[in-house]
């Protein structure tokens, strides 16, 4: 996260172009946005936080709809078949708009030919959580513990291709371990049966996992990041347990049906833009752990371009498939 924010966090202080004018230039309709994921998890919750803010710079507003399944394809090829005029989004996530353009040889949608960028709005870190009786107490235990099981310890995930699905892949490839896959419709579900006990691991996003770790109903065993996470500072990095490779972080942003007009686009940037600017959103949003981001088109455009070559070499390297 570190390099998202070093290069990202300098535009919001950018002059916005005043929402008002830019707003003449969308629909007098809502604007749709679609979460490809289940609701509960953070993709979710910052969308709904995001669509409620920006809802007073937009002509009538925004709607979250949630499109789970497929690992985000279903809901990126519904949004990427809906009308190009400013009132269809999509909320982008590290699968949808990152690793499944390598994992799947057709996703339903092609995210560099069927997509214009909006903004990126935010980041996040990863966590390794278990479910709260697994006997490890730390990584190197955990390893053990995997190791030590015929079957192999599972792992739950919101969806082939999403970060708390690529983790684990990495964690078994860097170090040898089973798991077993069981992929969820969202990070709400997965939680629910680590919670119960039902699986062993889930690495999830701070904000969706963060209360759980606090109420003790799950444990945090390592940060999925290079350095500590600040609201667990006393939870150490894979890389200060002895396995190296182990940082993915995950990120949010919109983008909009391709041939959408560039006027639109400006207009929805700019309320966004204006949502992230306001300090009581920052705060929300630093409250879920999220690190408020906001921008331009081309630098949302340049980061998803940066995310799809970085993760088609990871899948490539470690032979990862969509199951």
């Amino acid at each position: 996260m570190q390099e998202i924010l070093r290069r990202l966090l300098p535009v919001i202080g950018l002059t916005l172009i005043a929402p008002a004018v830019l707003a003449a230039d969308l629909p007098e309709r809502p604007v749709r946005i679609i979460v490809p994921f289940a609701p509960g998890g953070t993709s979710d919750i910052v969308a709904r936080v995001l669509a409620e803010a920006a809802s007073a710079h937009l002509p009538r507003g925004a709607v979250v709809e949630n499109r789970a399944g497929g690992g985000g394809n279903i809901g990126a090829a519904e949004a990427a078949r809906g009308p190009a005029d400013g009132t269809t989004l999509l909320q982008c996530a590290f699968g949808p708009c990152g690793a499944n353009p390598a994992l799947y040889a057709n996703p339903g949608y092609d995210l560099l030919r069927d997509f214009a960028p909006v903004v990126l709005t935010g980041a996040v870190r990863n966590v390794m959580a278990v479910r709260r009786d697994l006997p490890a107490r730390d990584v190197p235990e955990f390893i053990a513990l995997a190791r030590s099981q015929a079957g192999g310890v599972s792992f739950g995930s919101s969806g082939v291709g999403a970060s708390n699905h690529l983790g684990p892949e990495l964690l078994r490839a860097v170090t040898g371990i089973e798991m077993v896959h069981v992929p969820y419709r969202g990070s709400g579900p997965a939680i629910t049966d680590l919670i119960a006990g039902r699986i062993d691991v889930f690495f999830d996003n701070l904000p969706s996992i963060l209360p759980h770790i606090r109420a003790g109903s799950v444990r945090a065993l390592a940060a999925v990041s290079d350095h500590r996470i600040g609201e667990l500072p006393e939870v150490p990095t894979f890389a200060e347990q002895g396995v190296q490779g182990m940082a993915i972080d995950s990120w949010f942003g919109f983008m909009a049906p391709a041939r959408t007009p560039a006027p639109a686009i400006a207009a929805l940037n700019a309320a966004f833009n204006q949502a992230l600017a306001d300090p009581r959103v920052r705060a929300r949003l630093t409250e879920l752990a999220v690190a408020p981001l906001g921008g331009t088109p081309e630098q949302m455009g340049t980061h998803v371009q940066g995310e799809v070559a970085r993760w088609a070499d990871v899948v490539r390297r470690q032979g990862i498939r969509a199951q």
